[in-house]
């Protein structure tokens, strides 16, 4: 399916890292079967996923890619981002899956370089063209239950200081174990709600 094919329903768009569970929450959250790659970074575009009212895109990992080089990978990010920007209007709901055990590795190595950690630049970027952002924290069963209020709270002061004003939307889940996937299709639903569209069929 082309994005362009059905110019009438609005999208939901999921986008993260690589190997933080995109593919698999959407398959957890809709029931259809989406691929799922093997290595970071081996799906290479998006995939599209009609549950009636709306369209899910679930969009190529960025960040680190199997066998890519680092040219390759920025090429990568800057194709999404013009994808993104070109669809903004059809976008009702933006998803940003993050893996919350790494989270603050990641962050502080970014960090340390003098550079905003790629997932808070997405998160800054999806706030810009997208009426609503979710952060999912996924992967919430890698870290020990006494840790995850303060890596929570870790993540949401970072994600508050990138776009202020704006108190960060978190849903945790551990899309592998399916746990979370109710909260956050819940959120989904009120969301089509606020908007006056139905219900899919999930």
């Amino acid at each position: 399916m082309n994005p362009g094919t059905d110019k009438d329903k609005p999208f939901i768009v999921f986008a993260g890292r690589s190997n933080v569970g995109k593919s698999s929450t959407v398959r957890e959250l809709t029931g259809k079967k989406v691929r799922i790659g093997k290595r970071p970074g081996s799906t290479k575009w998006e995939q599209l996923v009609d549950v009636g009212p709306f369209v899910i895109v679930d969009l190529a990992g960025f960040g680190y890619m199997a066998g890519q080089s680092k040219t390759a990978i920025e090429e990568m990010k800057t194709s999404l981002i013009q994808k993104l920007e070109k669809w903004s209007e059809r976008i009702i709901l933006s998803v940003l899956i993050t893996d919350i055990s790494l989270f603050r590795t990641l962050f502080e190595r970014w960090d340390s370089r003098g550079e905003i950690p790629v997932d808070v630049e997405f998160y800054s970027f999806l706030s810009e063209i997208s009426p609503e952002v979710i952060i999912v924290a996924n992967k919430s069963d890698k870290l020990r239950k006494k840790d995850l209020p303060k890596e929570l709270e870790f993540m949401r002061e970072k994600m508050r200081k990138a776009v202020p004003g704006v108190e960060p939307r978190i849903i945790v889940t551990a899309a592998s174990k399916r746990d979370g996937i109710d909260d956050l299709r819940k959120a989904v639903e009120k969301t089509l709600e606020l908007r006056k569209l139905p219900r899919p069929q999930w």
